[in-house]
């Protein structure tokens, strides 16, 4: 919404619920080039992310900061069963059975340093835990470590500076409001809108599609055929909140026997956050944080810190939906984080379905939305939003709620409470 208006388009964005009141709160709250993803290959999209990093963290220093992780180094860690290095590695450096070699750590920052290109954040170096900080809450056995950046995000707020910056740009912003049908008409689309009950029929020249783990849902309800149903890959990702286990400001990234990462990380000043989970679920809707996720972090931290958190030392979970776009096949850790964009033009009214992205990246997507459609708008301007949507009077508020009601999209009584650390 915010890169259409900004090139000139007229433009209604529809959320069923309140802005951000799905995955797009309930991330890890980081934004990073994936580490992870180097793995897999998956250069570009790194690249990207890490380019899209420091522009957000230029543009947003209000909501986005940087961070130091810190990966405990174990002669025990091994790749990811599942992806394209680990499948070379048993070929070619068979005697090490699948562990990482300390200078293949080592080689793999190095490179996301390279791939960041620019020194906005420093890059990574070894730790002795023996004397640093970092040691102290780990277990005796990890004597030294790598640290490197990445960054944090007010997710949350990221979303509504969006949204007010959208509006600020000419959309109109209507929460709570579904879309409860479209149809191809004569030369436009006509869309049916659900506000609680009261109906309204609008007109489009384009219709997007961008309802994250809700996209095969829309595309059912509103009756559009969708050739890509079968590739939606729907990951709960839950994370778990204490209070603070540790002292200093810095994060860790810890792997675990399976290959899989979870972070710790410092959360609202007094509270730690640890995830996240990846479990295939059917239904769009959030799922509780699952007895069986609770034990699988909490003996993933058990193997890293002195003090172990147990679930009597829980105070809040959270969980989220990934609208993931690959292959039912495949390992949810193997499925792409990247974006897929799906355009059916039937009539030259086009429908642009949006599967996959992450919080990164969430600019670039838009961007290339629009690059998508523009041959239906001739007359369409170049981007003009800016890096990144600016600060607000809400920008340092406790309450994003009163910012919403000033700019006439939320209601003048909240609904509900915004969940919080503090339960």
């Amino acid at each position: 919404a915010r890169d259409a208006a900004g090139r000139g388009l007229k433009v209604l964005l529809a959320e069923q619920g309140d802005l951000a009141s799905g995955t797009s709160s309930c991330s890890s709250k980081l934004v990073h080039g994936g580490l992870r993803y180097l793995e897999y290959f998956d250069f570009r999209l790194v690249k990207e992310s890490l380019q899209e990093r420091d522009v957000l963290l230029r543009s947003m220093p209000h909501i986005c900061w940087p961070l130091r992780f810190v990966m405990p180094y174990d002669r025990e860690l091994r790749y990811d069963s599942s992806s394209p290095l680990s499948r070379l590695s048993s070929v070619f450096m068979p005697w090490a059975g699948g562990k990482r070699p300390r200078w293949m750590l080592g080689l793999g920052l190095a490179m996301y340093d390279q791939m960041a290109g620019s020194r906005q954040l420093p890059g990574h170096r070894r730790l002795d835990l023996r004397s640093d900080a970092a040691g102290g809450p780990l277990q005796e056995r990890f004597a030294s470590a790598f640290e490197y950046s990445d960054c944090w995000v007010d997710d949350a707020r990221l979303v509504v500076l969006c949204a007010r910056d959208a509006q600020a740009r000419g959309a109109a912003i209507r929460t709570r409001t579904k879309v409860v049908g479209a149809r191809r008409a004569k030369g436009h689309w006509e869309i049916e809108l659900d506000a609680g009950g009261a109906k309204e029929k609008v007109q489009a020249k384009a219709l997007v599609n961008a309802t994250g783990a809700w996209v095969n849902a829309t595309q059912e309800e509103i009756g559009q055929e969708n050739r890509h149903a079968s590739n939606l890959r729907l990951v709960r990702g839950s994370h778990l909140v204490f209070k603070k286990l540790y002292e200093h400001d810095r994060c860790y990234i810890l792997a675990g026997p399976d290959g899989r990462i979870v972070f710790i990380i410092p959360y609202e000043n007094d509270y730690t956050l640890v995830g996240t989970t990846e479990v295939d679920q059917q239904q769009p809707e959030a799922e509780p944080c699952s007895d069986a996720e609770t034990d699988y972090l909490l003996d993933f931290v058990s193997k890293y810190l002195r003090v172990q958190p147990a679930k009597k030392d829980l105070v809040w979970s959270y969980a989220g939906v990934r609208p993931l776009f690959g292959s039912g096949d495949d390992a949810a850790a193997a499925v792409t984080r990247d974006y897929s964009i799906k355009v059916a033009t039937a009539d030259g009214l086009p429908l642009a379905n949006v599967y996959g992205g992450k919080i990164t990246t969430f600019r670039r997507l838009a961007e290339e939305v629009m690059r998508r459609l523009q041959p239906h708008f001739p007359a369409l301007g170049p981007a003009r939003p800016g890096p990144a949507p600016p600060a607000c009077p809400a920008a340092t508020s406790p309450s994003t709620a009163t910012s919403g009601r000033s700019s006439g999209w939320a209601p003048s009584t909240p609904t509900s409470t915004p969940p919080s650390p503090a339960g």
